[in-house]
């Protein structure tokens, strides 16, 4: 598992430094809708508590839901935590455009480098795919050949990094609007599609535990996205 904790802080520093180049590139001080330190710094503590109990909360659940014992850790169950906890804070102080965006750059490069950890960590870390034919299956070390669907969520999430980069200065209104929204989109969109590739158990209607929490992220975007557009208008 060290080689985990390794890439764990390695996704954490690149994240940091992509949020930070980010930021300072645009000249963006706080989200948008943040009027000042003070509520800068309890919204930072409301994300940072919905994150840390959304990934153990979803991640051991799904651990025991597939009949193992322990601890474990979910960036989607993350994700959906720490919107949680914004939209609540939001709600309280009464901020009704986004404020995402500040942080999309180093969530992706954080899920990126993380799930080339989970990748390198093998079969312990229970994050591999379904047994392939396919040539580029992995053996992790038991003689079956598996999807390495930890490189694929890498690869997709890069690429929507290089969009966001790339798009970013021609459009940077939009961006602050929708930019959030459309992340959680993506994001959970290709987790929703990679987890009919991995061995957990159902638990409603064929679909795991994973695919559930993808779809009501994805319904969570779509309504954000129509709300934008709508009030844009």
């Amino acid at each position: 598992m060290a080689i985990h904790i390794l890439f764990d802080l390695l996704a954490l520093g690149s994240g940091v430094f992509i949020s930070l180049w980010f930021r300072r590139q645009y000249g963006l001080v706080r989200p948008a809708g943040i009027t000042h330190a003070a509520q800068y710094h309890y919204y930072s503590i409301a994300l940072m508590m919905g994150l840390i109990i959304g990934s153990l909360l979803f991640g051991t659940l799904n651990l025991h839901l597939a009949g193992q014992g322990g601890v474990a850790k979910s960036m989607l169950g993350g994700v959906f935590g720490a919107i949680v906890a914004a939209e609540a804070f939001k709600y309280v102080a009464v901020i009704r455009q986004s404020t995402g965006l500040y942080f999309v750059p180093g969530l992706i490069m954080l899920i990126s480098v993380g799930r080339v950890g989970c990748f390198l960590a093998g079969l312990p870390d229970f994050t591999y795919g379904v047994p392939t034919a396919l040539p580029w299956g992995v053996d992790f070390g038991d003689g079956i050949r598996r999807h390495p669907v930890q490189l694929y969520e890498s690869v997709a999430m890069l690429a929507a990094l290089a969009v966001l980069l790339l798009n970013y200065p021609k459009h940077p209104v939009f961006w602050q609007r929708q930019g959030f929204y459309l992340f959680v989109l993506v994001y959970a969109g290709q987790r929703f599609v990679w987890e009919f590739i991995k061995p957990y158990p159902p638990v409603l209607a064929g679909l795991n535990l994973f695919h559930w929490l993808s779809l009501l992220l994805v319904g969570y975007a779509l309504f954000m996205l129509n709300r934008e557009q709508t009030h844009g208008e």
